[in-house]
């Protein structure tokens, strides 16, 4: 009788330590099931550079002018819906939604601003991605997920 009381008990053991480790959750053929993630309040809407969900930024607004002529508008919002609008009319390049995203996630994340980037770097950077020497007008405002703005208006 004693091996018996034993044997249940080393049994009973072994199901509950298999049972308690095992992987027979209905998530377990998931590659990814157990990588939890941390999402901030503020990064559900636009996502920050440090999640990898975003830019760091739920809108972006280009304006910027050549010789007195509109050259480049970039728009970005991140609302209840993704809009993206992109027109460049110095190499003709006119697109919307996904198209648009796909050219202004390049201008994004090669720029890299955040809210502590001196506007002259922002400015800087752009015109290089650009590839301009100069404008007439520059007019940008990104709102950063943290509810920060930066607005630059520059008229040459």
């Amino acid at each position: 009788m004693h091996k018996f009381t034993l044997l249940a008990a080393a049994a009973l053991s072994g199901t509950l330590i298999l049972s308690g480790c095992g992987n027979f959750g209905k998530n377990a053929d998931k590659p990814n099931r157990e990588d939890a993630a941390l999402i901030h309040e503020k990064e559900k809407a636009g996502g920050s550079l440090e999640t990898g969900d975003g830019y760091g930024f739920t809108s972006f607004d280009l304006d910027i002018e050549v010789d007195g002529k509109d050259a480049i508008e970039a728009d970005y919002k991140v609302g209840k819906q993704l809009e993206a609008d992109y027109d460049n009319k110095l190499t003709n390049i006119k697109l919307t939604d996904s198209a648009a995203m796909d050219e202004l996630d390049k201008l994004f994340m090669d720029i890299l601003i955040t809210k502590d980037t001196p506007p002259q770097e922002v400015i800087d950077k752009i015109l290089k991605w650009y590839q301009l020497e100069t404008y007439s007008k520059f007019d940008l405002e990104v709102d950063f997920d943290d509810g920060t703005r930066l607005d630059i208006e520059e008229i040459q």
